[in-house]
C-alpha cells in the first residue's frame, strides 16, 4: 500500500515503480525534500506476493514517456 499522497502522485503520472520495483520520480519534482528522497527505494514486497511485473513495466514506461 502506499501512502495516499504518495498514490496521488502514482496515479498522476508523477511517480512511477520500474520492473525492479525501484521508485522513480518526475523531474519535475527532483527539488522537492520530501519525494526526492524516495527516488531510487526499493519497495519491499514479500516474496509471495503475485506481482504482475510486465503490467508494472508497462505503466512505468507509458509514466516516464510523459517525463
Amino acid at each position: 500500500m502506499l501512502r495516499s499522497d504518495v498514490h496521488r502522485l502514482f496515479d498522476s503520472g508523477l511517480l512511477a515503480i520500474d520492473s525492479d520495483l525501484v521508485v522513480r520520480i518526475a523531474p519535475s519534482l527532483a527539488g522537492h525534500e520530501l519525494y526526492s528522497s524516495l527516488a531510487g527505494a526499493r519497495l519491499r514486497i514479500p516474496g509471495d506476493s503475485p506481482i504482475d511485473r510486465a503490467a508494472i513495466a508497462d505503466h512505468h514506461a507509458a509514466t516516464v514517456a510523459t517525463w
